[in-house]
């Protein structure tokens, strides 16, 4: 007998899967820019709160601007599709700010280049997460989120090894090499993907509703809902990866006496063991209980944290902590993606996402600014590893009440 012919949804999933590689490569090298903004803000000022301030005003902007675009796009449908449209304006203008952003003359140009860098990729960046839900159906969204994950993370050691040879001498390549990524690997393939249309009953629904449902979702939380226990657990989450991500480099630098070029050369090296676990990673999020396996990776992340505070004190020691990153962090991003895409639906996916990005976006700029306060408390960034393993504990707890549903169990 011969092979079944694959339907008509499976062959566009297959395409959609085979165009956004490419974008999310492109994209993994906006993941590594978090670890060299904090040394470019240095560049400009020495004031804990101002360095702060720097890196909390995109996730500020982005918490204003991500629920409007997820809603709009929701309600769009064009001969374009329903997010293209978003995807095709905020990415190129995202990219040439990024070209504009070395040659900043003072702190405020910059400031204010930081701000429309977050305003276009908000843009563009909402509805082009917001395809995933709508391409790729539930069974096998876990190992779709492996394979970006293995194609963001090239994209991001990419940027990371090219901190170790240029950032000392030409630091302004950096953000060059990035933006080149975007218009290599993101923008080209956005204009061939060909998004599926929506049931009608969904875009009438979300025609229907007359406004963002932030504080629904807020206010649904002491109801035990579980999307927005989901979405507390998450807050918890982005608040501690807001503190990490945005003075990982700085704590290498001022508190271990790490060069810039070692420490991102060292979270490039580690970034090639989140590849090497991403297909594991996937496999599992489709297989096991997507909750159970994100309430295990959170509270082990939390021990990490802990430990990085209090017994890392050289480069030795800061692989180490990467490297038990690199374990939990996989299986964290993996499996948050597939569970929230479970809990959301289908007539909200733009809008959810916009919600989500919100809390993401608000609460890493709350870490950006915990963690210039921390500095300016202490003289030191080592506590902000405690904070986060505090938050990461949390955020298991109130993670183990949500009633998660079972996706489908694929051969």
């Amino acid at each position: 007998m011969g092979q079944p012919v694959p339907t008509r949804a499976v062959t566009g999933e297959r395409r959609f899967l085979l165009l956004f590689l490419p974008i999310a490569l492109g994209f993994g090298g906006r993941m590594a820019l978090p670890a060299f903004n904090g040394p470019l803000a240095r560049f400009f000022t020495d004031n804990g709160y101002l360095i702060g301030l720097l890196l909390a005003v995109g996730p500020l902007v982005s918490a204003l601007v991500n629920p409007a675009l997820g809603r709009l796009s929701d309600r769009t449908w064009t001969r374009l599709g329903r997010r293209l449209p978003y995807v095709m304006v905020g990415v190129p203008l995202a990219t040439l700010v990024l070209f504009a952003i070395p040659s900043a003359p003072s702190y405020p140009v910059l400031l204010a280049l930081f701000l429309l860098n977050a305003l276009f990729i908000s843009i563009g960046g909402v509805p082009l997460l917001s395809l995933i839900p709508d391409m790729v159906a539930p069974e096998r969204r876990g190992r779709a989120m492996a394979l970006f994950m293995i194609a963001g993370g090239i994209g991001a050691i990419a940027i990371q090894m090219s901190g170790k040879f240029l950032w000392e001498s030409h630091f302004e390549l950096v953000y060059y090499l990035t933006a080149l990524l975007a218009l290599i690997f993101v923008i080209p393939p956005v204009f061939f993907i060909r998004e599926s249309r929506p049931r009608a009953e969904d875009l009438e629904a979300a025609r229907r509703r007359s406004r963002i449902s932030l504080w629904g979702a807020v206010a649904s939380f002491a109801r035990g809902d579980p999307i927005a226990l989901f979405l507390a657990s998450a807050s918890l989450r982005y608040l501690g990866v807001g503190i990490l991500i945005s003075y990982f480099t700085l704590f290498a630098v001022t508190d271990l006496g790490v060069p810039v070029g070692d420490a991102a050369l060292a979270i490039g090296i580690t970034g090639a063991v989140r590849i090497a676990l991403a297909i594991p990673a996937g496999r599992l999020a489709d297989r096991w209980s997507r909750k159970r396996l994100l309430v295990a990776a959170t509270g082990v992340a939390a021990v990490v944290h802990l430990a990085t505070a209090l017994a890392v004190f050289d480069l030795f020691g800061l692989y180490l902590a990467l490297l038990a990153g690199a374990v939990v962090g996989t299986l964290d991003l993996i499996v948050s993606g597939p569970l929230f895409m479970d809990l959301m639906p289908a007539d909200r996916r733009g809008e959810l996402t916009g919600i989500n990005m919100v809390l993401q976006n608000v609460f890493r700029a709350l870490g950006a600014l915990l963690g210039g306060a921390i500095f300016a408390w202490s003289g030191g960034y080592r506590l902000i590893f405690a904070a986060a393993a505090l938050f990461s504990l949390v955020s298991a707890l109130i993670l183990s009440r949500v009633r998660a549903t079972v996706p489908a169990k694929s051969g």
